[in-house]
């Protein structure tokens, strides 16, 4: 009894015959459409990456320019980024040593010896 039941494989009698074929024919007609279907898949994807990173740019600097009105607008439309006590809104760009107001740094150069 029990050799007879290692001497055929279960899967012999389930996929013969009309099921098998219809099986494999199902499966290659699926992994042909998915192989010719990938490349338009992934152009439409990065088109629509494409477009959605530029609509991005796009309304995020309206949204910007937006905010910057309103902040104007709010302090009295005062535009040189001074608030209401004086202090700079910009504090970066006029302390920073990168600004345009100071000089640039001078160094001190070391001259290579290739004796040492």
């Amino acid at each position: 009894m029990i050799y007879h039941q290692f001497q055929q494989t279960p899967f012999q009698h389930r996929f013969s015959g009309t099921k098998g074929w219809m099986a494999f024919a199902i499966g290659l007609v699926v992994m042909t459409l998915v192989l010719l279907a990938l490349p338009f898949v992934i152009l439409v994807g990065a088109l629509s990456f494409i477009i959605l990173s530029l609509f991005g740019r796009v309304f995020l600097k309206r949204q910007l320019a937006k905010f910057r009105q309103q902040g104007n607008a709010a302090f009295g439309g005062q535009t040189q980024g001074f608030d209401q006590k004086g202090f700079s809104s910009r504090p970066f760009e006029t302390a920073s040593p990168f600004g345009k107001a100071q000089a640039p740094r001078q160094g001190r150069t070391f001259e290579h010896d290739p004796n040492e």
